[in-house]
């Protein structure tokens, strides 16, 4: 759970000292960075649905943010577009070519420089449009004093232009070191500071309602769910629904918690991990977030040893941890029936790192391995990477601490 104090540090999409390479940033190039005759149309890349292998070798894009500072866990702030992949790159969006590996596109995002050291949330993509968000600080204007805010953007994820830009102001005394983006539906976009959340209506980009001491992770449907302090601190928790167009609280959990949080699973499940505040005993619970009723069939007390879901996208869900001792197990989406568990036998359980269409990715024994997501059998052992991010041409990760692209090859 994170600690904060009101109006203090702003967590999430964190700091960048450094961009890839040598290339300019702050415009887009003139000319195509790649050999193809200017107006030609770029190849498709192969399609591999699910990927049953990565090349060896990847393509650093960027350095990645890390939360909680330079000691952070380095975050993947992409988002694939089809055959696109858009990424944060210091102070710009960029869209890359999946096929020929070449950057389509720079967009600077409004209002925030380098030498701010700002860095821009992980982007989002509703029906067609990437929404992206960053900290700036408005400058000192004849009717205005500097102050901090949101920029907030919609992109062409093909082209890179922009189709709506908007500043949305903040509490006096927010210092917005930086934002997160938490979610988009056709008439809202969650926004977080650290201390406060902006819930805004994509139509008028105006803050529709604002609230403080919540932590947000979760939108669906007409509901964002997160967790909320019971004070600045926010050392004790409950995990709650509010209603999306006004900010009433429709459910809260029951169990208060420290180091709570939670993330979403698919449309109807979320899942809620941390430690109950009186007995400081660890806790699990998959969650359906319209009502807060726990959709687990079993005794949820089977589940407290987990750190960690992933969705598949169609009809999975993998559970896992690594540490003391490393598990991995996968259920249904549906009704969350388990389907298969590892270590079992002479088969161990690798580290899991992300889930889609049926494959499982994560590290074995030190190597990338994809297991059958209904099955949990290896189904490769030399599988060339551990993404973090998969679709059907590639695979990203940010472990290494620079956002690193791996082309899928089978």
């Amino acid at each position: 759970m994170r600690r904060r104090a009101l109006l203090g540090v702003v967590s999430t999409v964190l700091l960048v000292t450094a961009g890839c390479g040598g290339d300019p940033r702050g415009v887009p190039d003139d000319d195509p960075p790649s050999s193809a005759p200017p107006g030609a149309v770029a190849p498709e890349p192969k399609r591999f649905d699910p990927p049953a292998k990565f090349l060896n070798s990847g393509q650093t894009l960027a350095v990645a943010p890390r939360r909680g500072g330079s000691l952070g866990k380095p975050e993947v702030a992409a988002v694939f577009v089809g055959a696109t992949l858009v990424y944060v790159d210091e102070s710009s969006l960029a869209g890359r070519d999946l096929a020929t590996g070449d950057e389509r596109w720079v967009t600077p995002m409004p209002g925030v420089t380098s030498a701010e050291s700002t860095q821009i949330a992980t982007p989002a993509l509703f029906e067609g449009r990437v929404y992206a968000a960053a900290a700036i600080t408005v400058p000192t204007g004849p009717r205005v004093t500097s102050h901090r805010a949101i920029s907030l953007v919609a992109v062409d994820p093909v082209t890179g232009n922009e189709i709506w830009t908007a500043t949305i102001e903040v509490l006096p005394g927010d210092p917005v070191r930086d934002v997160r983006l938490v979610g988009v539906t056709a008439d809202s976009i969650v926004l977080d500071t650290s201390t406060t959340t902006y819930v805004v209506d994509p139509q008028t980009r105006k803050t529709r309602w604002k609230t403080q001491f919540f932590e947000p992770t979760v939108v669906d449907g007409t509901v964002v769910a997160g967790q909320l302090g019971e004070d600045a601190t926010e050392t004790k928790t409950r995990t709650v629904g509010l209603r999306l167009t006004d900010g009433v609280q429709l459910w809260s959990s029951p169990v208060a918690a420290q180091q709570g949080r939670s993330f979403p699973l698919g449309p109807g499940l979320m899942a809620v991990q941390g430690r109950e505040f009186s007995s400081t005993e660890p806790f699990f619970d998959f969650l359906d977030p319209a009502t807060g009723q726990s959709r687990y069939p079993g005794d949820s007390d089977d589940l407290s040893a987990y750190q960690d879901c992933w969705f598949d996208s169609r009809t999975l869900v993998v559970c896992g941890a690594s540490g003391t001792r490393t598990i991995a197990v996968g259920y249904n989406w549906s009704d969350l029936t388990e389907i298969w568990e590892l270590p079992v036998g002479e088969r161990a359980a690798p580290r899991v790192t992300a889930a889609w269409h049926g494959a499982v990715y994560g590290v074995l024994a030190g190597k990338p391995v994809i297991l059958d997501g209904r099955t949990g059998a290896v189904r490769n052992a030399a599988a060339g990477a551990a993404p973090e991010l998969v679709n059907e041409y590639a695979g990203v990760t940010a472990e290494s601490g620079s956002l690193t692209l791996f082309p899928a090859i089978a």
